[in-house]
């Protein structure tokens, strides 16, 4: 199965600027990447049938780019499971590597998660 993609319209152009400057492109990147609500999806797509996911961000200071706009950080989130019949209450910490690019030809920002494996009893 292959990884988890999202993908969301950007304006490429803002990014044009910041490629000699990582600390702007890293700020800008981390902007757009909470407003669009595109990494909660990748997550939520990646994660589905485990239970409630919260509190999903980009873990401080692992987001890093290159000079051809591609790069990669790492999602931190949390699943909780509560199930008072079946005595289930927990919640665990994780963690995702993400790759990203940002493409000056489509103007989009591609996310790219894990790969995540099915168990053959699952197909």
């Amino acid at each position: 199965m292959p990884a988890i993609t999202r993908k969301t319209k950007i304006d490429a152009s803002a990014f044009y600027d910041t490629e000699e400057n990582p600390k702007q492109l890293i700020h800008l990147l981390h902007h757009h990447i909470c407003k669009t609500g595109e990494l909660e999806k990748l997550i939520l797509d990646y994660e589905y049938g485990k239970g409630k996911i919260e509190n999903i961000g980009i873990l401080k200071d692992t987001l890093v780019s290159d000079h051809n706009l591609k790069g990669k950080f790492k999602a931190g989130y949390q699943i909780s499971e509560f199930s008072m019949c079946a005595a289930i209450d927990y919640t665990d910490d994780h963690a995702m590597d993400i790759d990203f690019t940002i493409d000056k030809d489509t103007n989009e920002l591609i996310l790219t998660g894990e790969t995540r494996y099915e168990r053959s009893d699952e197909l």
